[in-house]
């Protein structure tokens, strides 16, 4: 089968994109986890509130990494449909080297919510 190879790296190019999306939205809801710790214990919200707000960030988080593992599936399903192809030789690298690499400055530039 015929696939073009623009369409190959423009493809593969969006995965790592959309991967590191994915990993910067993690990261995020991690954070508003502990952001909403720290608030809670400056403040005098009732347990029952911010178990509330806790298990919402919780649920969002798991879809998210839910989400993330639907593109794990489909980046194998794209590599398969590609070995079929004509464009079986090129090699346009995986989602990575790690989609965390792209955050590496971030965490080292972020400053504590409190403090």
């Amino acid at each position: 089968m015929h696939i073009d190879g623009n369409a190959v790296r423009i493809v593969a190019q969006d995965t790592r994109s959309s991967f590191a999306s994915y990993d910067r939205a993690i990261l995020d809801a991690a954070r508003l986890s502990m952001t909403m710790l720290e608030a809670n214990a400056l403040s005098e919200v009732p347990a029952r509130d911010s178990q509330i707000a806790l298990r919402a960030i919780h649920e969002s988080t798991g879809h998210l990494i839910s989400a993330r593992g639907s593109m794990v599936k489909l980046v194998g399903h794209l590599n398969a449909v590609k070995r079929r192809s004509d464009q079986a030789p090129m090699n346009v690298g995986c989602p990575g080297p790690t989609p965390l690499g792209s955050l590496q400055d971030e965490v080292s530039q972020a400053e504590p919510a409190f403090g």
